[in-house]
């Protein structure tokens, strides 16, 4: 099995959310934040064809990155090792176990959300430039009930914070409901290269999903407000 770029490219986002990684076997891959607020899922090209853990996944995408074209061998099943092979070069990479490792073991049944809209591309990096910035740490969605919808970086512990805003192109929207919807930055580890489709709860928790057969699911903070 050869790793192609697209799957190289998901994995390294999927470090950034947690270092361990359980493949359960299949195309679909899970990842779960240690503190449990992202969760998030991709459909791969690849096929794995056993279940296994990686403790590091930064350390083992660095031991990939060490060949040009490297072959996956997963044949010894019972070694509880995979072979990275190129030419007359090879890493034996041990495995962990699964049940030391933090993984999602069931999905997120996903409440009906009271908000949807598209996130594009190019807003997601504006708003993450502007939160790198201005060193804030907030993303609030929100609308004062008349049906126009923003998202405004900012710090919503300081009342004099700099902001930046978007305008968002709402799909659903509450009739009249103000709402303020906060996201910690450090909880957007989205991938870019796509829009995402976003619905958002009034139960602090929102669905993130990509063209690219990725989603996400982040928790909000407490600090959220649904109506007056």
């Amino acid at each position: 099995m050869k790793l192609s770029s697209d799957t190289l490219a998901v994995l390294k986002n999927f470090a950034s959310i947690n270092s361990n990684i359980v493949f359960r076997g299949g195309p679909t891959v899970k990842t779960m934040s240690e503190a449990k607020n992202i969760l998030a899922s991709a459909t791969l090209a690849e096929d794995f064809p056993i279940e296994f853990g990686i403790y590091d996944l930064n350390e083992f995408l660095g031991v990939v990155s060490m060949f040009d074209s490297p072959e996956l061998d997963f044949s010894d099943i019972g070694g509880g090792h995979v072979q990275i092979v190129e030419g007359g070069r090879s890493v034996q990479y041990f495995f962990s176990d699964p049940e030391i490792l933090t993984s999602p073991t069931k999905d997120i049944q996903m409440p009906a959300a009271e908000v949807s809209f598209v996130l594009s591309d190019n807003d997601l990096n504006a708003m993450r430039r502007a939160a790198s910035t201005m060193s804030v740490s907030d993303v609030v969605v929100e609308s004062e009930g008349s049906g126009d919808l923003q998202a405004r970086v900012t710090d919503t512990s300081d009342s004099t914070s700099n902001s930046f805003s978007v305008k968002l192109n709402p799909t659903r929207m509450p009739d009249g409901t103000p709402f303020r919807f906060v996201y910690n930055v450090a909880n957007f580890k989205l991938m870019g290269g796509t829009d995402y489709n976003v619905e958002v709860s009034s139960k602090l928790i929102s669905h993130l999903k990509g063209s690219n057969n990725i989603e996400y699911w982040v928790a909000l903070e407490k600090s959220s407000t649904f109506g007056n």
